[in-house]
């Protein structure tokens, strides 16, 4: 059982797999957990079927009961959720061997001691582990193995980043009676009441599939709830019928937010799609060039797919730290990060509430949370 530490850039994916590849084949779960399953099941069911040995040598980890989610299609759980749904698989596997690259920080923690505790138990059952976490320390009855290799790649620097930004009015967010399920699937939110002030931080809290991002992707226009209503200092906003005027959001997974192949072509049409609001004011791409560069990316000509996932997920971050728009969601934005870019991106949303912007988060790290002066709002589980 082996737990790799290090900071971003520092080798430890490269020293991840070469473990795997010394004992293949091996099971893997990246930071987003989409890419571990087969892609080839219409149900959760059917995923863990593919999967599942004809004769299990070992306990299965079941966190998603089947009762519930086994009609669920797996594009429609929670990021949380699909690595629930990863490890399940594994577990009913016979895989020797898994390897976890940050994945774990996307669970509650319940769910997290859980899967650490299964995981533990490996040599017990007939598996061993490799993880990479950054919100954890080695845990006890694994082997350490650090990775110390210098890392000058995208070196970035959030504090120079906002250091120019100036004071924004937003509006007040007002959430009626919001409803929403997915269709197919089980409802997600019933008669939501919420009230979002601006020059504040929230932060959005409860167990994995909950509908934290599921109420980012509400307030972006990119679902439309089945009832119920917002509105912005008391005029009705919807989103999903005149589009987002209103939000910058950085995705959980940033590979889900591209506008193109390259920075060059995302910022354009970005500036195309917003140039029919005249209250947003788009920053020249001279700026945005310097801007990206903060975050350790040169050229507006960088092509974002040959970029590393870390540096993606920084990335992610430009429009919410551009103070382009007045209210900014961040969907999981510390997951994957090493300890001093944590550090750094706390400083920035807090100093983009104290700007007067509005901010809403999503984390499930505490201490990240615990570094920004916020309000929590708990969610919880429509069964």
């Amino acid at each position: 059982m082996e737990f790799i530490s290090g900071q971003n850039f520092s080798g430890r994916s490269a020293a991840l797999m070469e473990s795997l590849r010394e004992r293949k084949p091996a099971f893997f779960i990246g930071p987003y957990a989409e890419a571990a399953l087969s892609g080839l099941s219409s149900t959760v069911a059917d995923e863990i079927d593919i999967y599942r040995a004809p004769s299990p040598r070992r306990p299965a980890f079941a966190p998603l009961e089947l009762a519930a989610y086994g009609p669920r299609k797996p594009p429609t759980l929670s990021g949380g959720e699909q690595v629930l749904l990863a490890l399940q698989c594994f577990s009913q596997s016979d895989y020797a061997r898994i390897g976890i690259d940050t994945a774990l920080e996307q669970l509650d923690p319940a769910n997290r001691e859980r899967a650490l505790n299964y995981l533990s138990q490996g040599p017990a059952n007939g598996f061993d582990a490799v993880l990479i976490d950054n919100t954890l320390e080695c845990p006890v009855g694994w082997t350490e193995r650090g990775c110390t290799e210098p890392a000058p790649a995208f070196v970035g620097d959030l504090a120079a980043m906002t250091a120019g930004l100036k004071g924004r009015i937003a509006p007040t967010i007002a959430i009626a009676q919001l409803s929403f399920g997915y269709p197919g699937g089980r409802d997600i939110f019933g008669a939501l009441d919420l009230t979002l002030e601006p020059g504040k931080a929230y932060r959005l809290t409860g167990p994995n599939g909950a509908g934290k991002s599921t109420l980012f992707r509400l307030l972006a226009g990119v679902l439309a709830p089945s009832s119920g209503s917002i509105a912005l200092d008391g005029v009705t906003y919807a989103p999903w019928r005149t589009g987002n005027r209103i939000f910058a959001l950085a995705t959980q997974n940033p590979d889900h937010q591209w506008c193109g192949a390259t920075l060059a072509e995302d910022v354009g049409r970005r500036r195309v799609a917003l140039a029919r609001f005249p209250g947003i004011v788009v920053p020249e791409d001279a700026e945005l060039g310097r801007l990206a560069a903060r975050l350790g990316i040169l050229s507006l000509d960088q092509h974002l797919y040959e970029l590393p996932l870390v540096a993606r997920k920084r990335l992610s971050w430009l429009w919410p730290l551009t103070g382009t728009m007045p209210w900014v969601m961040f969907d999981e934005p510390s997951v994957g990060q090493d300890r001093p870019t944590r550090t750094a991106l706390a400083a920035a949303i807090s100093r983009l509430a104290a700007l007067g912007h509005g901010v809403v988060f999503v984390t499930h790290d505490d201490g990240f949370a615990g570094s920004i002066e916020h309000r929590p709002i708990q969610l919880h589980m429509k069964l």
